[in-house]
């Protein structure tokens, strides 16, 4: 799918993440409980697992994660790793790298259909590894406001960090994400290489293939 082509609304970031390779990401997404603060510390203040991931798989974890979005208010946000299955040929045909991570609601809550929200594919580059990052707003969804954002005329609450809204938005919160990888999971990560039970150090790889117009995890349990 060519740069021009993306579906009105997407919004879509390309990094470069120097030293850092591809398994240490694949374990993040599974482990994030172990440093989350460490990842853009100055807008993440607290995670939780409501839905903890499944062994050798990461489908169906559901997190609560305390952060602010380009330093608007902190609040909790509930994020679901899902079934990439459940996207969009539109989704399908943008998924190009090698690893992919699709976030949103699966449908289990009533009222809210199954959409993915958020997606980051990536894969091994020269020197640590390039990530493609997604906000999609699914076609024919109005924008609606922004959970994240008081209402017009309010009062914007001071951020713990003393800094102030760029006004970017989503995109400006990914890069400065994206950004802090190199900086700490490297360590983190050779750190827990050290425990080997997988129910606390958990283990997942989000390698795809695509088998016509299915996704396939190529070496997740049951996939």
């Amino acid at each position: 799918m060519e740069e021009s082509k993306f579906p009105e609304g997407w919004i879509v970031v390309d990094h470069f993440i120097p030293g850092v390779t591809v398994e240490m990401i694949d374990w993040w997404w599974v482990n994030m409980e172990k440093g989350y603060e460490l990842w853009c510390p100055d807008e993440h203040k607290g995670f939780k697992w409501e839905v903890k991931p499944p062994s050798g798989g990461h489908i169906g974890a559901v997190q609560i994660a305390t952060e602010s979005i380009d330093y608007g208010p902190v609040m909790d946000l509930r994020i679901e790793w899902m079934d990439p299955n459940l996207g969009t040929p539109e989704h399908k045909d943008f998924w190009t790298y090698e690893h992919l991570l699709a976030a949103g609601s699966a449908g289990n809550i009533p009222g809210m259909p199954a959409w993915v929200m958020l997606s980051h594919q990536y894969e091994e580059a020269p020197g640590g590894c390039k990530m493609r990052s997604c906000m999609h707003i699914p076609s024919g969804m109005p924008p609606g406001a922004d959970p994240a954002m008081p209402k017009p005329g309010a009062a914007l609450p001071p951020h713990p960090s003393g800094k102030k809204p760029s006004g970017g938005g989503w995109n400006v919160h990914n890069v400065a994400e994206v950004s802090t990888f190199k900086d700490f999971l490297p360590s983190l990560w050779k750190i827990w290489q050290a425990v080997p039970d997988p129910a606390i150090n958990r283990k997942v790889s989000l390698k795809i293939k695509k088998d016509g117009g299915k996704i396939i995890y190529i070496d997740q349990k049951g996939k």
